[in-house]
């Protein structure tokens, strides 16, 4: 009779935590969850040029590597060593943007609706010179919103 409550009680353990991940990873998903600490972003994306688009279609480098990006972000903030309120965000992964930016922008659609605009894109950005980036720094959001939490952080470290 041991070997059974011992089994339950690891079989609960591994409901619990998968149960606890699925769960944690809707809610990481969601809009919701990324304005709790990038507000300022939020309120300029809206206002820019893509607020029908999720936080995720662009900010994504896929499912571990966003979770463990993720994690470290949230320690680094609860550690002090970052406040997502008032530091620059960094735009360490142009190239995987332009290639979030591409998956709408340079679409099969794009390319027969407006081949002068895909081939000029797609020349542009070949051999990996230049990213979307390069010409459209502003990413979607509106500079001037997204500059407004440099100069009312909400709380300062």
């Amino acid at each position: 009779m041991g070997k059974l409550w011992i089994t339950l009680i690891i079989l609960l353990a591994l409901g619990l935590v998968v149960a606890g991940g699925v769960g944690g990873h809707h809610v990481s998903t969601q809009n919701d969850f990324c304005i709790t600490c990038h507000a300022y972003e939020k309120v300029s994306w809206d206002h820019g040029s893509h607020p029908q688009v999720d936080c995720l279609a662009c900010h994504t480098k896929g499912f571990f590597t966003d979770k463990i990006q993720g994690a470290r972000k949230v320690y680094l903030m609860f550690s002090g060593q970052v406040n997502p309120h008032h530091d620059a965000p960094s735009q360490t992964h142009p190239e995987k943007i332009s290639e979030n930016c591409s998956a709408c922008h340079l679409s099969d659609d794009i390319r027969e609706n407006d081949p002068d605009f895909y081939r000029e894109h797609t020349e542009i950005m070949a051999g990996g010179r230049y990213t979307c980036l390069t010409c459209h720094g502003d990413n979607g959001h509106d500079p001037a919103l997204q500059a407004l939490r440099f100069k009312a952080p909400r709380y300062t470290q």
